[in-house]
């Protein structure tokens, strides 16, 4: 009887631990990925310029964040929801997020470098 109780809560534990989650299933408005990309690239560059506010406050940084965060999906014409759904989605496909964000990276690190080339003055020559 107590090899049998302890096969069960092993059955039982081993149940648990499953995972239940299901894979997030591709919408019908799922953003491409160049539309995340470049919503990405906009928002890292508002949270960049949040260091440049010169507010100490958590709760105006915010605010200013929120704002220029809605001020990008109006002109990317998407939705909070749609944003936040296919984030969700392309996390759980790891390998397309991966493609995403190298693409982000490359974008900031070439607008990096031409602003740092026009703070030298040697663009435009």
């Amino acid at each position: 009887m107590r090899y049998q109780y302890i096969l069960l809560s092993l059955c039982l534990l081993l149940g648990a631990c499953e995972s239940s989650e299901q894979p997030i299933e591709r919408s019908a408005d799922l953003l491409d990925k160049s539309i995340m990309t470049s919503i990405l690239i906009d928002l890292h560059l508002a949270e960049a310029k949040m260091s440049y506010t010169g507010s100490r406050n958590a709760d105006s940084i915010e605010i200013i964040y929120r704002n220029y965060e809605y001020a990008i999906f109006e002109d990317h014409n998407v939705t909070d929801s749609v944003y936040f759904r296919s984030y969700e989605y392309y996390l759980d496909q790891m390998e397309e997020m991966e493609q995403i964000y190298s693409a982000v990276v490359d974008s900031l690190s070439v607008m990096n470098s031409a602003e740092k080339a026009k703070d030298l003055g040697i663009a435009n020559r």
